[in-house]
C-alpha cells in the first residue's frame, strides 16, 4: 500500500531544507514566528487534555457489536450517547482499516488492548477522527509491520506495539510534539514518517536507529531532514542522525551538532563538519562508532562527552581557534595522541582519560602548542594556566601518578585539580604557592602525604576530604583553612578509624593552635575547633572555646574524660560525635537548667553506651543537656541482659541499679518515657536485682528501693527467700527485720 493510502494528510509528506525560525537552542534564537507556533500548539494540546478528561467522566453504554461486512466485528460502547470508543474486534484480515464512524457515531478513540493479540493482521491504518488511543492498543500482533497513527493524537506510547517484532514502518501520530527513544523500542522499524507538529527530538532519541526512510511533513515549521540527518527548519542546528550511515557529510551552513546527535550511533565511522559548525554538543558523538575525526576549522568548542566512549576513535586533528575541550571529551577512546592547539582556552577534567596516550615522561603523546599564551603542560602530568596572579595548576592530567612535585612557579591550586584522582600518594610544593582550591585533593583515597610550603595562605572548602592523610602540617603564613578541609577517610562517616593521626604548626604561625589535641583557630579572643587527633586521655575545653566545625572529634578514641565549657555555643555537623567510652563527662552551661549549671554523666562502658555517648554529644548543633541525659537513660535502661546475663556487652544488676536510682529520686530532665522504662524493670525484676545488691551488701541500695516502693510486702517473701539461698544471714537478716519493722510481721522464720 502507498504511504498515503488511507490518510489524505500525508500525501504531502517530503523533504525540505528551507525555513524561517530556528529552534531555540545553543544560542540559536527563536523567531516570533517560531514562538507564537509553539503556544498555538500548547493550546491545541490543552483542549484536548481537557476534552479527554471530560469523555473520560462521562457516561457509557453497553458494549455494542457491528460487522463491518468485511470480515471484522468491532466491539464499541457509546460515550454520552453520542460517540463511539472501540474497545475490542475480532478481525482475520491482513489490512485492518479502523473505521472513522459505526452505526453513524463517530469513532473518536481505541480502548486499551482493543485490536491486541492478533495473529493475522499485518498493517493497521487509524482515521483522522481517532482523538485518544488507550494502553497496549495493539500488541501482541507478531505479524504487525505497518502502522498509521491519526492526525489528531498528540502522543506516541511504545505499549500499543509492545511484542509487535516484525514493526517496520510507522507513520507518527499527527500532533506528536517530540520524539523520544521508545519511538524506537520495536528493534526492526525501518521507515519513519514525523508529521508537523513534532518541534522536539529528545538528545539521544535516534540511538536505537536503524531506519532506512526518514521522512517528515514539508509543513512542519520546527525541523527538516535531508534524508539521514534531522535538523532544525533553518539548518543551523543538527538535532540527529537519524540512520544507520557509516559516512555523513553534515549540511553546510550548520553550526552546532546538537546534544548526542549521533550518541550509540555503531555504524558511524565517519563524519565531515563543514567550515560553518562552531560547536559540538554534549554527548554528541559519545558511543559512536567513529574512527577518526578531523574538526573544520570553524570550531570553537567541543563540550563535555562530545566523542565520550568512542572506542575505534584513534586519530584526531584539532583546528587552530578551538577555544574550549570540556570534561571527558576524548575519555575512553582508542587515542594514542593528541594535539592541542595554541588558540585553547580552556581544558576540562578527564579529557584524555582511559585512551591509549602517555601523559607525562620522556614519551608523552599529549601536548598543547608552545605558542599556546595561558595553557601548557609540565611533562609530569601537571596543566597549567598562565593568569594574571600567577601560574595556576589546573589539573594532574596523568592518571597514573603516584608521586607529583607540581611546577616550581605556581602559586594556585585550582578547585579540583586532584579531585578522585585514584593513584596519587604524594604531592609537594614549591615555595611561592599561596593557595589551595576548593576539593582540591577530593576523594583521592591514595594520598598520604602532602608537603606544602610556608608561603601557603589558604585552603580552600573540603581541599583533602576524603583523603588518607596520616600526618598535616599547618603553613606558617596559613590564615585561612576552609570548611571539612582536614576531614580525611573515616572521620567523615564514622565507618572507620579516621587516617589523619597528627597536626603540627609551623613557628611564626599566628592564626592556629593545638590545644588539649585540639587544632583550634583563633577568631579573636575566641577559639574555634578544628579537629582533634590526639589520643589524650583528658580533655578540657578552654573558656574561650565557642564553635566546633564538622566531623572535628570523629578521631576521637581514648578520651576518659571530657569537661565541656559554658561558652561552646555552635557545634557542626557530627562535630562532638566521638567513637569511644567516655568515662566521666562534666558539662558546665550558661544558662541555668531547672535550676542546674553543671552536669556530670557517666554512662555505662557498654556498646549501646559508646554510642549515646556519640549520639548525645554529636546529635546537635549546641551542647544539649536533655539530649545528652535522653541517651545516658536509654543506654542505662539497656546496660544488663537480663535475657543473656552472660553477655560479654552488659553490666553487672547492681552497676545498673546504682545508675537507676539516683535519676528516680533526682529525676531532673527525666522524661515520662524513659521514667516508665526505669519502672517497669525495677518491678519486673526485682527480685534478681535484690539477689545482686545481697551480693554487694549494700543496704542503702535495698532501703532506697524500699522507700520507692519497689520492694514492698507483695514480693518481700520471695526476695527474702532467694537471697536466703546465698546463705547470707547478715543481708537475710537485714531483710527480716525490715519486713519486721516495715511491714509489722513476725521477724523469725524457722526455714530460714
Amino acid at each position: 500500500m502507498a504511504l498515503g493510502d488511507g490518510v489524505p494528510a500525508l500525501a504531502s509528506l517530503g523533504v525540505t531544507f528551507g525555513g524561517f525560525s530556528p529552534t531555540a537552542m545553543d544560542g540559536v534564537e527563536a523567531s516570533k514566528e517560531y514562538v507564537l507556533k509553539m503556544e498555538e500548539l500548547q493550546a491545541e494540546k490543552k483542549k484536548a487534555a481537557e476534552r479527554k478528561r471530560k469523555l473520560e467522566l462521562a457516561r457509557t453504554s453497553k458494549p455494542r457489536n457491528y460487522d463491518d461486512g468485511q470480515g471484522t466485528t468491532w466491539v464499541y460502547v457509546l460515550v454520552d450517547d453520542s460517540l463511539a470508543r472501540i474497545v475490542n474486534c475480532r478481525s482475520e484480515q491482513t489490512l485492518l482499516v479502523i473505521p472513522d464512524e459505526i452505526e453513524g457515531y463517530q469513532v473518536y478513540a481505541i480502548g486499551p488492548d482493543a485490536c491486541s493479540s492478533n495473529d493475522f493482521v499485518t498493517e493497521i491504518i487509524c482515521p483522522d477522527s481517532i482523538e485518544f488511543i488507550g494502553s497496549c492498543a495493539f500488541r501482541f500482533c507478531p505479524n504487525l509491520k505497518r502502522v498509521v497513527f491519526p492526525k489528531k493524537v498528540a502522543e506516541f506510547s511504545a505499549s500499543w506495539l509492545s511484542h509487535c517484532p516484525n514493526v517496520e514502518e510507522i507513520v507518527l501520530p499527527g500532533r506528536l510534539d517530540r520524539i523520544t527513544l521508545s519511538v524506537f523500542d520495536n528493534p526492526g522499524v525501518r521507515r519513519l514518517y514525523v508529521g508537523k507538529h513534532v518541534s522536539i527530538i529528545e538528545p539521544g532519541a535516534f540511538q536505537k536507529t536503524k531506519l532506512e526512510t526518514l521522512a517528515i511533513d514539508r509543513e512542519n515549521p520546527f525541523i527538516t531532514t535531508d534524508g539521514v540527518g534531522v535538523y532544525n527548519v533553518d539548518g543551523s542546528v543538527l538535532l540527529a542522525i537519524g540512520s544507520p550511515v557509516e559516512r555523513y557529510e553534515v549540511a553546510d551552513g550548520c553550526e552546532v551538532i546538537g546534544k548526542k546527535a549521533a550518541y550509540g550511533n555503531e555504524a558511524l565511522k565517519n563524519v565531515v563538519l563543514p567550515e560553518s559548525v562552531h560547536t559540538i554538543d554534549e554527548f554528541a558523538f559519545s558511543h559512536s562508532g567513529l574512527t577518526e575525526f578531523t574538526a573544520p576549522s570553524s570550531l570553537e568548542t567541543i563540550r563535555m562527552k562530545g566523542f565520550y566512549y568512542c572506542q575505534d576513535l584513534e586519530r584526531i586533528t584539532l583546528n587552530e581557534g578551538l577555544k574550549t575541550l570540556g570534561n571527558s571529551a576524548f575519555e575512553e577512546s582508542s587515542l594514542s595522541s593528541l594535539e592541542i592547539p595554541a588558540s585553547i582556552e580552556e581544558i576540562g577534567i578527564s579529557v584524555t582519560a582511559s585512551t591509549n596516550i602517555v601523559h607525562s615522561g620522556p614519551d608523552c603523546t599529549l601536548s598543547i602548542d608552545d605558542a599556546s599564551p595561558s595553557l601548557f603542560l609540565d611533562g609530569s602530568g601537571g596543566l597549567y594556566r598562565r593568569e594574571d596572579d600567577g601560574v595556576h595548576l589546573i589539573q594532574l592530567v596523568d592518571a597514573t601518578v603516584k608521586q607529583f612535585t607540581a611546577f616550581e612557579g605556581c602559586r594556585v591550586v585550582d578547585d579540583y585539580a586532584f579531585a578522585f584522582h585514584d593513584a596519587i600518594e604524594s604531592a609537594s610544593f614549591a615555595e611561592g604557592l599561596v593557595s589551595i582550591g576548593k576539593s582540591a585533593f577530593r576523594c583521592c583515597s591514595r594520598l598520604v602525604e602532602v608537603e606544602l610550603p610556608d608561603s601557603v595562605e589558604e585552603i580552600g572548602y573540603e581541599a583533602f576530604i576524603d583523603t588518607n592523610l596520616t600526618s598535616f602540617k599547618i603553613p606558617a603564613s596559613l590564615a585561612k583553612l576552609g570548611k571539612n578541609a582536614l576531614v580525611t577517610q573515616g572521620a567523615h562517616h564514622g565507618d572507620q578509624v579516621p587516617s589523619l593521626r597528627r597536626i603540627d604548626i609551623a613557628s611564626g604561625n599566628e592564626t592556629f593552635c593545638m590545644i588539649d589535641g585540639m587544632l583550634c583557630r583563633r577568631e579573636g579572643s575566641a577559639l574555634c575547633a578544628i579537629m582533634f587527633t590526639s589520643s589524650a586521655s583528658e580533655v578540657r575545653f578552654p573558656d574561650n572555646l565557642v564553635s566546633i566545625e564538622d566531623y572535628a572529634f570523629n578521631n576521637a578514641r581514648g578520651i576518659e574524660y571530657l569537661s565541656i565549657n559554658p561558652g561552646l555555643n555552635a557545634i557542626g555537623t557530627a562535630g562532638m560525635t566521638t567513637w569511644c567510652w567516655i568515662e566521666d563527662i562534666h558539662v558546665e552551661v550558661s544558662e541555668p537548667i531547672e535550676g542546674r549549671t553543671t552536669f556530670d554523666f557517666r554512662f555505662p562502658d557498654t556498646r549501646k553506651g559508646i554510642h549515646g555517648i556519640s549520639m548525645g554529644l554529636g546529635g546537635a548543633s549546641w551542647v544539649n543537656v536533655p539530649g545528652i541525659m535522653a541517651q545516658y537513660d536509654n543506654c542505662v535502661v539497656s546496660a544488663h541482659d537480663y535475657h543473656s546475663p552472660r553477655n560479654p556487652d552488659s553490666i553487672p544488676i547492681y552497676d545498673q541499679v546504682k545508675m537507676i536510682l539516683p535519676r528516680l529520686k533526682d529525676p531532673i530532665l527525666l522524661t515520662k518515657v524513659n521514667r516508665s522504662m526505669y519502672e517497669r524493670l525495677l518491678r519486673n525484676y526485682i527480685v534478681e536485682i535484690c539477689v545482686d545488691v545481697a551480693r554487694h551488701d549494700d543496704r542503702g541500695v535495698v532501703d532506697d528501693l524500699l522507700e520507692l516502693g519497689y520492694v514492698n510486702d507483695d514480693n518481700l517473701e520471695q526476695i527474702i527467700s532467694e537471697v536466703g539461698r546465698l546463705q547470707d544471714a547478715a543481708m537475710t537478716g537485714y531483710l527480716l527485720e525490715v519486713k519486721r519493722r516495715q511491714f509489722k510481721r513476725a521477724a523469725f522464720d524457722f526455714d530460714l
